[in-house]
């Protein structure tokens, strides 16, 4: 039988659906995910199946080599260190010169709220969603258009790691929560220092609960 999809564009929905069964492992790492698999799990045309793999390509939730089938990427420790590097670099700055500003937006306390409401479930897909958008929504606020597209090729990929996070429950939501909060809370206040330090503290400490994770 057919998987239904929700109401929007086939070729959102069809984004979507497979975004939350790679966020949740229904999809498992290794395992091909082929136009044909695809199409006929859904039924769809082949053109849409293609069309949605090769976005979640672009999200960094599948990664295709030459003459093989798309696939979920394995959480190794290298992979794992270099994306949270590369995260720190962008937002641990991006905290300072908001703090540096005081610049709390709206957007920001939206998606913090946001959060909030999703952690308070155990939905992992909109939990992981509503994290991405609220660091999101603080690095936007910094109004620089390649300063958000750097970091949302970052963000998108680190969504596997958030979501290995909480399907192994390694960090409790209501901790990042109090994180998320204690960022917030150094930018208003105009703290640059602080913002850094805690920034850097919340990306250790998932990075130190993932890796000792893979390692067992």
């Amino acid at each position: 039988m057919p998987i239904r999809l929700a109401t929007q564009s086939i070729g959102d929905a069809l984004v979507s659906s497979l975004r939350e069964r790679i966020l949740t492992d229904e999809v498992p790492v290794g395992a091909p995910l082929t136009e044909a698999s695809v199409s006929a799990e859904y039924d769809v045309a082949r053109q849409t199946a293609k069309a949605a793999i090769e976005r979640l390509v672009g999200e960094g939730l599948l990664e295709r080599t030459a003459h093989r089938s798309a696939r979920v990427p394995k959480l190794d420790e290298a992979r794992v260190r270099d994306l949270y590097f590369a995260r720190g670099v962008v937002e641990v700055r991006s905290y300072q010169l908001l703090a540096e500003k005081r610049l709390l937006t709206e957007g920001a306390t939206q998606a913090h709220e946001a959060f909030g409401s999703a952690a308070a479930g155990t939905d992992v897909a909109a939990i992981v969603q509503t994290d991405v958008e609220f660091h999101r929504a603080l690095i936007d606020s910094l109004e620089s258009e390649r300063l958000s597209r750097a970091h949302g090729l970052i963000i998108n990929e680190i969504r596997l790691c958030l979501a290995q996070v909480q399907n192994a429950h390694l960090l409790g939501p209501e901790k990042i929560m109090q994180e998320h909060e204690a960022i917030l809370a150094a930018i208003r206040d105009g703290d640059a220092g602080r913002a850094g330090d805690v920034g850097q503290e919340h990306l250790d400490h998932a990075e130190r609960k993932l890796l000792a994770h893979i390692g067992s």
